[in-house]
This record gives structure tokens, sequence and C-alpha cells, in this order.
């Protein structure tokens, strides 16, 4: 069956374009999210590791691994910044997709809120190893299983396509008191690049995502932050909300050093529940560490024995050098 499926992407392109590189810890892979959050970060630079393993139990996992890392930049007292990202996503090890992404924003503050704009230019590498993938005529009807030595009578398939990919992104956050407000919106696919892997080349979509955030301080030790991410084309849609608690156990100059849990659910509109998120981290000094982990609830749930996917994600900040808070000294009397 997982062979079957990676035919299926193959000649259908629009269920491709469904499935962008996504984590369930969406807000540990800030380039991925929006390019607005390039340098949207209170420290100097930063770097992210992520790993996401999916449906082991199909076979082959479903893999995603992503490196990135972003710096902010004071030129005549403005705030840009600048960020690399790579991102290799293996789908049950025969399709792969690398992206090399590069992104630029610039933060500004206007009538108490911080706006974040930025915009990213990716190239992207989609390649099939047709060698290690059967296909439908394959099928040996005397045994019931698909032998790859029978031929496939496929034309027309290519091994790999490259493309240039642009993404635009803005976002904003507000502090009122003890209550963090927190947008977004990105576009991504913007210039619709066309792709194919069977010589047929066709646009993929423009994907559209929102996002926000309401962060509430209880006390000096305890936060709670409700969170949502909706993505959507033309007729697929992702919709990630969930529950995070902090609690800080040290509070230090630059990082304060905490534990988080939280819970998340996965659907979308007009379509059943996909599943159903835990996830556990800490902060320690200029790392955050997160782990998560999906229970299956959709159909695919018998096949998989309701097992879905586990993320592992790891973040490092520089400290912030740069003076924000100026004071005129005077003279006692």
């Amino acid at each position: 069956m997982k062979k079957l499926l990676i035919f299926l992407l193959l000649g259908l392109p629009v269920i491709i374009w469904a499935q962008d590189v996504h984590f369930s810890q969406y807000y540990f892979s800030p380039l991925s999210l929006n390019p607005a959050h390039t340098g949207n970060f209170k420290a100097d630079y930063r770097g992210f590791l992520n790993y996401r393993s999916q449906w082991k139990e199909l076979g082959q996992a479903y893999e995603t691994y992503s490196a990135g890392a972003d710096l902010n930049f004071y030129p005549k007292g403005k705030n840009y910044s600048g960020g690399c990202l790579f991102i290799n996503d293996r789908s049950g090890g025969d399709l792969v997709v690398n992206k090399v992404m590069f992104s630029g924003a610039r933060h500004i503050r206007i009538a108490g809120f911080k706006i974040h704009a930025g915009v990213q230019l990716a190239w992207v590498m989609k390649r099939i190893d047709p060698y290690n993938t059967t296909f439908p005529n394959q099928l040996n009807w005397n045994t019931g299983g698909f032998d790859p030595t029978l031929p496939n009578f496929e034309t027309g398939l290519i091994q790999k396509d490259n493309f240039i990919d642009i993404n635009l992104g803005g976002a904003f956050e507000k502090k009122s008191g003890q209550l963090i407000t927190e947008g977004g919106f990105a576009l991504f696919h913007l210039n619709t690049p066309k792709e194919s892997l069977n010589g047929n080349k066709t646009k993929i979509t423009m994907r559209k995502a929102l996002m926000g955030a309401i962060g509430w301080q209880f006390t000096e030790k305890v936060s709670l932050k409700v969170h949502t991410l909706y993505g959507f084309t033309t007729k697929t849609s992702d919709w990630l909300s969930g529950v995070t608690i902090d609690y800080i156990f040290n509070s230090g100059p630059f990082f304060n050093n905490s534990f988080f849990g939280g819970f998340m659910w996965r659907a979308g509109v007009n379509r059943n529940a996909d599943a159903g998120i835990a996830t556990v981290g800490f902060n320690i000094n200029n790392y955050t560490i997160g782990f998560s982990y999906d229970v299956t609830y959709s159909k695919l749930k018998t096949s998989v024995d309701s097992k879905g996917a586990y993320e592992i994600a790891i973040i490092f900040r520089g400290k912030h050098t740069r003076i924000t808070k100026k004071e005129v000294p005077c003279e006692r009397y």
C-alpha cells in the first residue's frame, strides 16, 4: 500500500500541494511557519533543529529533518534580520524533497505594537527512486503482491525536479499588562511555481496560513498560552490548536529556566479530526528542548494502531547584547 501511495502522489499533484512540510510543534520551526518570524526573538542570534517521524508502522517512516539559524542586526538603529533554513522530507523513503530557504525580515514598533514583515526565497529539489517503487502494472495477480522485476510500462517518468519558491508573511504582537496577543499571516508558493515528476508541469496552488496566540502571566511563576494555526489551499485545510502551561523555576538576567507542557489537536474544516498531540519540554539557560507525540484519530488509526508521529525540537539562543533601555544619571542632592 505504501508503494501504491507513492504512485498516487506522482499521478495526482494536487495531493502534493496540500502536503507541505509541517510540524506539530510549529512554533519551534519559525522560518517554515512564517518568514516574518525571522529574527523575531530577544537575542542576537538563534539556531534550531527539528525532527519528525510519522507512521513508521506502515513500513518506512515518513521523516522530516530541518536545521536553520537566524540573527538580528541594526543598521542605523533599525532592526533587520536574516536567516537560512534547510529541510529534508522523505515520504516513505522513496519521494524526497529538499529545500534551501533564505529569508529576511524587518521589525518596527508602532503605537505599542511590534510589527514584523518578512520574505523568503527557496530552492526546492524533489526526486523519486523509481527502482525502489512499485507501480500498479507490477501487481502479480498470481501471488497478490507487487513484483518489482515486472515492467512498469511507465513513460515520461522524471526522477527529479527543481524550482524556485517564494513565500511572504507578516506578524504582530502587543503586550497589555499581563496579557500578550500575537497574530500573523503567511502566503506560500506566492509565485505559483510549476512542478511534476511525470512530465506534465502543473502550477502549485498558493497556500495561506493564519496564526494567533494569547498568553496570560498568571503569577511570576506560571503562564498560560492558547495558540492556533490554520492553513488552507483551494480544497484542503489544516487546523492545529492547543494550550501550553509554562512553570518558571528560576529567573535569570537573560533567560528563564522553566518546564512546559500542553495538549494540541489537529483537524480541518469540513473533515474529521486527525490527531491529538501531547507536548512537553523545558528551557535551560540558552536552550529550549521540546518533545511531542501525535495520537491518530482518523480512519488510518486501524492501520497504525492509533500511533502517529513524534517530534524533537532544539533551539539555541545567543544573549541579547543590544542596549534597549537608556537612563540619564543625575546628581544627588
